[in-house]
Order: C-alpha cells, then sequence, then structure tokens
C-alpha cells in the first residue's frame, strides 16, 4: 500500500477532510492531494507533519525483517 493511500484511508477514517488536514498540519491542500493522488512524493517533514496531524508516526522497518513476519 501507498502512503498516499495509507492518508487518505486514515483522513476518512477520521471523517476528516482535505482542506482540515492541510489546515492541522500546515501543509497545502494542493500537496496533500497530490500525495493522496499519487502524484507527489513528500519530504520526510512534510510527512511528518501530515501524520502527526493524523495520530500516526513514520517508522522504519528493515524488509528483511518484515519478510521474516
Amino acid at each position: 500500500m501507498e502512503i498516499g493511500s495509507v492518508i487518505r484511508a486514515r483522513r476518512q477514517s477520521l471523517r476528516s477532510t482535505q482542506n482540515a488536514l492541510a489546515e492541522i498540519s500546515g501543509v497545502s491542500v494542493r500537496m496533500i492531494k497530490a500525495i493522496e493522488g499519487g502524484y507527489a512524493n513528500p519530504s520526510v517533514k512534510t510527512l511528518s507533519k501530515i501524520l502527526h496531524a493524523l495520530g500516526l508516526k513514520l517508522a522504519i522497518v528493515d524488509k528483511d525483517e518484515k519478510e521474516q513476519e
């Protein structure tokens, strides 16, 4: 699952709009639409702002460890 899909699903589960997420996160609506649509790859800083606003956190998982589970 791509990050844009995760962001969209979480935002929708919280019954939030892209405009509300933009206001809370400090990221433009245009950027949120682009990320959710898979047209933009956000910087770590931008991604952190969005995830924080959604109550999520960024985790880096070793691909080999994930495959062993």
